[in-house]
Parts: C-alpha cells; sequence; structure tokens
C-alpha cells in the first residue's frame, strides 16, 4: 500500500458495523467492532488469548476521515473466539454471516474476475447465490427450500 494507514470496508449486522479489510489476501477486523456483535467485552488483554498472528495493530481511516490506531483480529481468530471464547449457540450464524458474506465480500471485491456472492431474500427466506460468469447460481442445498411446498417446479 502506498500510503500509511488502510480504509476498511464497512459491513453491517443487525445495525451494527464490522470494519473489515484485507492485508495481503487476509481478512481482518476491527476488534473493537466485535463487541457490539457478540454482547461480549472485547479488551487489550484478549490477544494473550490468541496466537501472534492472528492480530495486530493498523492505522485505519475511520468514518470522519481521521486515521487511528486498530487492534486487529484475522479471519481465523474471529472464527476462534466465536467458537471458544464469545461461546453462544447463536454465534453460529454470526460466523456464517461473517464467513460467507464478510470474507468473500471482501475477496470479491478484491478480485472482480471472481465469482461474486450475495443473499437473496426469497419468500420471507434468505438464500446465498453466486453470480458467475453471466450466470445465477444456487447451492443444490438450497434448491429444496426454494420449492418446498410447491406441487411443481417451473424450468426455464
Amino acid at each position: 500500500m502506498s500510503h500509511d494507514y488502510y480504509v476498511p470496508t464497512v459491513f453491517h449486522r443487525h445495525h451494527r458495523a464490522l470494519r473489515a479489510l484485507l492485508i495481503d489476501d487476509q481478512a481482518w477486523v476491527v476488534a473493537r467492532d466485535l463487541g457490539p456483535l457478540t454482547n461480549c467485552h472485547v479488551d487489550d488483554r484478549l490477544p494473550r488469548k490468541l496466537d501472534p498472528d492472528q492480530w495486530r495493530h493498523e492505522r485505519l481511516e475511520n468514518h470522519q476521515g481521521d486515521v487511528e490506531q486498530e487492534l486487529l483480529f484475522s479471519e481465523s481468530a474471529v472464527c476462534e473466539l466465536l467458537r471458544v471464547n464469545f461461546y453462544h449457540p447463536e454465534h453460529r450464524g454470526l460466523r456464517q454471516w461473517f464467513t460467507g458474506e464478510v470474507v468473500t465480500g471482501l475477496r470479491s471485491a478484491a478480485n472482480p474476475q471472481l465469482p461474486k456472492q450475495r443473499r437473496v431474500a426469497w419468500q420471507g427466506k434468505e438464500y446465498s447465490l453466486m453470480e458467475w460468469q453471466g450466470r445465477s447460481w444456487v447451492r443444490v442445498a438450497d434448491v429444496a427450500g426454494l420449492f418446498e411446498g410447491k406441487g411443481h417446479m417451473l424450468l426455464p
């Protein structure tokens, strides 16, 4: 990077922001943004529970345009924290959102030639949709849910 700070991408879940970015093709998130998402306290002692390669400090631009030092957690650290330190059964959905939308979104934006994944709502349920080579793709696991309760399927 040509300057001495990073500009994160902001993702939202249940009206709470998570700032995330790619550094050397690795997904990183702002540690203090995890607190409101998990209802857990994130402090400066938390990195001691992680391996040294799972956290770092970097200068980031905030939403007001100011640059500040932030503690960042890697993708593996977030998944480990959700599974071990912040364990709660509802965090499975948070982890799925994080790996399925945040990490995927960061990588898609960095590599526009790769398939893009997004969530779509249909008949009150959310499904994962992948756009690739000019076509839309749905996971086989979701196909049954798309036609649940229907007596017939319409084929193109």
